[in-house]
């Protein structure tokens, strides 16, 4: 799978949850556990910049920049590390069913940074191949 395939796989995913939480933030809060709604609204609205950010990456065929790939990577990795601190320290994702599917979502989310960080570009545009 290449690097852009990679990309716009993280943009779909961006944009899905993203228009959930910001169409249903009441019912998603509910389902998580305590969090207010208007966190989940405005996680949504950012999801959905991301995805834009994203797609835009890879838009007319042109390769991602290394600065942007690691942008992305970071934020990956820091939904992963927010959630699991959020459900270990048994705040605002504290239903049974809110757990497990944060924890798929973070799983996904980690598969998918992991995937953008192994063809992460060398510094001159060139994408490495996925070990």
């Amino acid at each position: 799978m290449t690097l852009a395939t990679v990309l716009r796989l993280n943009a779909l995913s961006c944009l899905g949850f993203g228009v959930l939480f910001l169409a249903a933030p009441g019912p998603v809060a509910t389902g998580l556990g305590t969090p207010p709604a208007w966190l989940v609204a405005a996680l949504g609205a950012g999801l959905i910049g991301n995805a834009a950010l994203l797609w835009l990456s890879v838009r007319g065929g042109r390769a991602p920049r290394r600065a942007e790939v690691l942008f992305f990577c970071m934020g990956d990795a820091a939904w992963v590390v927010a959630t699991l601190a959020l459900i270990f320290a048994g705040v605002w994702i504290v239903t049974p069913g809110g757990r497990i599917a944060a924890l798929a979502v973070a799983v996904m989310v980690g598969a998918l940074g992991l995937a953008q960080w192994r063809r992460l570009p060398d510094s001159d545009g060139t994408a490495r191949s996925a070990l």
